[in-house]
Order: C-alpha cells, then sequence, then structure tokens
C-alpha cells in the first residue's frame, strides 16, 4: 500500500491524526478541510487502533467480508476489462460500417459522374462535327455529292441543331439530408434540367386524375406480394436498407428477407414489446417487456442497450423516431395519483443523452401513449392513444393538443375506433393502422382524412402493423400473420374500384 492522502492525491501523510474526523493528514488537509479540528501525533494514536484492528481481525464475521469482498472486487475487475473491450470494439464496428458506405458512395458518384460526362462529351462531339459540316457546306455552296442519304442526314441534322437547346448540361454537387439512401446521405449530383422536367411530370400527373384508368393500364400490375410469416399476429415491421426486415410477432424479434420471397427467419431477441426504425443509420431499437430497458439492434446484428432505467418508479411507455435533428423520443411513464398519469418525454441523440426534455400530465380520460413520433420539427409529435391519434405540440412544461383523429366516415362502428400503428411518408402524410376497420387511413399533415389507403378488399384481416421502405413499398402486418407489401405509389394513385378492376382483369 502506498500510505498517500485518500483527499489529495500523491500527497505524503503528516505524522498527524485528525480526532474529529477519524483519519490521518496531509499538509493539505490540515489548512483546508481540518481547519479547527482536534488533533494528535500518530504515535499517541497507535496504540488504540492497533487494539481495535486486531479485534475487528479477530472476529470471523468481518474476515468472511472482507474475503467476499476480494472475490467480488477480482471479478468486477474482470468484467470491467470485458465490458470496456466490448464498448470499444462496438466504436470500432460503427466506425467500420460509416466506412464502408463512405467507400461504396464515392465509388457509385464517381460511376455516375463519368457516366453523364462520357455522355455529354459525345453529345457534344456530335453536334460539333454536325455543324461544322453544315458550315463547310454553306461556304462552298453545297458542292457535295448527290447522295440521297447524306443529303436527308445533314437536313435532318440542321433541323435538329437548330431546334434543340445548345446550352451544356450544368451539373452540381448537393449536400444530401439523414436519409438512409447513400446519395440522400452524404450527396448527389443534380441535373437542373431533368429536375426540372420531373417536377413538371408530377404536376401533369397530380393534374390528370380523371384519366385514372388509362394511366394505371401503363403500370406494372405486380404491385402486391403476400406472404404468411406464422401464425402469430405481426406487431411490429422495420424494412431495412439492404432488403432485409425486421419482424416483430408474439414478444420476439425475427431477421428474414421479405424482398427475395426468403422466409426464412432467424431470432434476434425475445421479451420485446415495440421495435422502431432509426433511418439515420438504419438501427432498430427493442423496447422490452420490463420496460427498463431499450435495446439497440445494428445492421451488423451487433445487439447492445441504448438507455435503461433503474429507478422504481420509471418505467419506458414506448419508443419512436425523434425526426431528422434528434435520434429517438422516448416516452418514460413516472408515476400516476387517482386522476391524473405523469409522463417525461425526452428526445435522445446517438449515445442515448437526453437533448430535451417535455412534462406531460394526462387525465385517465387521455389514458396512454402506444405510439409516438416526431415530425420535421422538434416539438411536434404524432401521438397514438387507445381511441385516437393526436397531433400534439411541447414545450418544457405540458404538451397541448392541435388537433384529434378519431376515425373517418369508414370507421365502422365510429366509436370503437382503435389504431394500433402509425408511419409518415416522404410527404409528411400519416398512415394509420386500424383493425377493427381492416383498413390502413391515409391522413395529411395536420391529420385530415384523405382516403382509406387499403381495405379488406386489398385482402387485409385485422391489420396491426404499417412500414414504408426506402424504395417506396408498404409493408401492412395482420393478425393472423399475412404481410402485405404493396407499391405505395400504386395505392395514392388508385381507387378501390380501379384495383378491383385491374385484379379481375388479371384473373
Amino acid at each position: 500500500m502506498e500510505l498517500m492522502c485518500e483527499v489529495h492525491d500523491r500527497c505524503e501523510l503528516l505524522p498527524l491524526y485528525c480526532m474529529d474526523c477519524d483519519s490521518p493528514l496531509c499538509s493539505y488537509c490540515i489548512t483546508s478541510n481540518h481547519v479547527g479540528h482536534k488533533f494528535q501525533n500518530v504515535s499517541e494514536v497507535v496504540e488504540t487502533q492497533l487494539r481495535q484492528l486486531e479485534e475487528s481481525l479477530g472476529n470471523e464475521h468481518a474476515v468472511l467480508h472482507l474475503q467476499n469482498l476480494l472475490s467480488e472486487s477480482e471479478i468486477r475487475q474482470k468484467q470491467l476489462a470485458e465490458h470496456r473491450e466490448n464498448l470499444l470494439r462496438n466504436v470500432v464496428d460503427r466506425e467500420e460500417e460509416i466506412i464502408e458506405k463512405v467507400k461504396l458512395w464515392r465509388e457509385k458518384m464517381t460511376e455516375k459522374i463519368i457516366s453523364l460526362t462520357d455522355n455529354e462529351e459525345k453529345m457534344l462531339e456530335k453536334d460539333t462535327t454536325l455543324a461544322s459540316a453544315l458550315l463547310k457546306c454553306k461556304e462552298r455552296n453545297l458542292e457535295i455529292d448527290r447522295e440521297s442519304i447524306k443529303i436527308i442526314s445533314l437536313n435532318c441534322g440542321l433541323r435538329n441543331l437548330l431546334n434543340k437547346d445548345t446550352s451544356v448540361h450544368c451539373f452540381e454537387f448537393r449536400i444530401g439530408t439523414t436519409n438512409d439512401d447513400l446519395f440522400s446521405l452524404f450527396g448527389k449530383l443534380i441535373d437542373e434540367t431533368e429536375e426540372l422536367s420531373s417536377d413538371i411530370c408530377q404536376y401533369e400527373e397530380e393534374e390528370g386524375e380523371e384519366e385514372e384508368d388509362e394511366f394505371h393500364d401503363s403500370l406494372d400490375l405486380k404491385v402486391s406480394m403476400k406472404f404468411t410469416f406464422a401464425s402469430h399476429s405481426i406487431d411490429n415491421i422495420v424494412p431495412l436498407q439492404n432488403s432485409k426486415t425486421i419482424l416483430l410477432s408474439k414478444g420476439t424479434v425475427y431477421d428474414c428477407d421479405l424482398k427475395n420471397g426468403d422466409l426464412k427467419h432467424r431470432s434476434v431477441l425475445t421479451d420485446v414489446q415495440q421495435i422502431v426504425l432509426i433511418r439515420s443509420c438504419d438501427d432498430v431499437l427493442s423496447l422490452m417487456k420490463d420496460g427498463k430497458c431499450i435495446k439497440r439492434i445494428s445492421s451488423g446484428g451487433l445487439l447492445t442497450t441504448y438507455v435503461s432505467t433503474k429507478r422504481s418508479n420509471e418505467v419506458f411507455e414506448c419508443v419512436g423516431p425523434g425526426g431528422e435533428q434528434v435520434y429517438a423520443c422516448v416516452v418514460h411513464r413516472l408515476y400516476e395519483n387517482s386522476s391524473c398519469i405523469f409522463y417525461n418525454v425526452s428526445l435522445l441523440d446517438d449515445f442515448g443523452s437526453i437533448l430535451m426534455t417535455f412534462a406531460v400530465k394526462l387525465t385517465y380520460a387521455g389514458l396512454h401513449f402506444r405510439r409516438i413520433f416526431v415530425t420535421d420539427k422538434k416539438t411536434t409529435f404524432v401521438k397514438i392513444g387507445y381511441r385516437s391519434v393526436k397531433l400534439v405540440y411541447g414545450n418544457e412544461e405540458t404538451f397541448y393538443t392541435a388537433k384529434t383523429y378519431r376515425g373517418s366516415v369508414g370507421t365502422s362502428p365510429s366509436y370503437a375506433f382503435y389504431p394500433t400503428d402509425v408511419t409518415k411518408d416522404h410527404c409528411g402524410n400519416i398512415l394509420v393502422v386500424v383493425p377493427n376497420d381492416n383498413a390502413v387511413h391515409l391522413l395529411d399533415q395536420s391529420l385530415t382524412f384523405q382516403k382509406l389507403l387499403m381495405t379488406e378488399e386489398d385482402g387485409l384481416h385485422r391489420p396491426t402493423s404499417v412500414a414504408l421502405d426506402a424504395e417506396g413499398y408498404l409493408y401492412v402486418g395482420c393478425e393472423d400473420g399475412r404481410i402485405h407489401v404493396m407499391n405505395y405509389q400504386y395505392l395514392l394513385n388508385t381507387n378501390r374500384l380501379t384495383r378491383l378492376k385491374i385484379q379481375k382483369t388479371v384473373v
């Protein structure tokens, strides 16, 4: 043992002892923490301390306690070393994953730049050659061979050049936003002329709703896939960027590949209440059934603890994506009294640290949180309770409801509106799953009803979960274990009668 001061690091002890604090002193202790205390020389205190030490070491209970403490300390030292290695390994794995994504993005960007510039260069060379030939013809008063094919070619070329926009296509590098797509994540090239034409096409499609039948005759009819995963309810669906799909059924998280029709699955985690995708990194957060821990499943299958609590009066009620500005939104249920339930809604970063917390008090009429996610703004939330979907604004003191949706004309009966899951598309529209309706409701950003996106006529049987992937496919899980995968744009641009007509035509 090094006989140094326990309070002041690396300070040697003096031959003085504080009788008030029962501890030896160093030069700093005398002038700071023990001013005015009673001191004695160590030599005067030794006899008393030695007698107490002998009595303690002669006590079997004290010796046994020391032995247990020694054994536990050695075990904890070993566990601490292993835990440190696991944490460092997680950081390295995360770093390698990000590096691989950056390398893949660089390769794709390089190929795209070379392809675009090569095509543009070929077009410019062709235009230059043709323009030079035509000018020489002008100088020579059209003294060329009278071969008809040459005359036709030059005449067509001249007309094309005169009608052609001769400005060079300009490409710029645009910084991307947080998204699963590599180009959106790190940035992409934008052809300004293509971007303009795509906006015009989109506008024309929106204006041409009356020609709906003709438009959908040109669609690929293979827009729907159905899978029977199990006989249990599909409680949550999380489609990942690498075509893998994470499912929650009867408390167990499974990993499978629906896109490739592969229903072989492996169990990832058990005793789970809810899973949710964090799009900024393609990780999945799993809320455990005990409400004390939220675990994080990384894309490589690595399982770590995201956030946990040991407070007896606190449980995690639900978890959801935190939008573009934060990582996750977690609802803590703190305590309740005879009339109210008290919550904290916290916005967390990538490491589970709290960025912002909102205090929420709900009466029993307001009931609980079932699902929640943050919209594009940090203080705007969409919340599912037992009988409603609410658009909620928050500050550090409280929440207040801006609008409540309790079902549409299609809800049967209206008082039994019972939503179970919710998601949003890239335009901010809200998709709500309602089992007793056998339907998926489409709402706009203000929770105004737009249409029944899917119904029983599309094959839904008490749908329980909904999700959208980065490629534009809609996933709907049902109580009977079936999973419907549909082209989302197809559903947006068709109505029930049109889909029935197409299905009969295919049959």
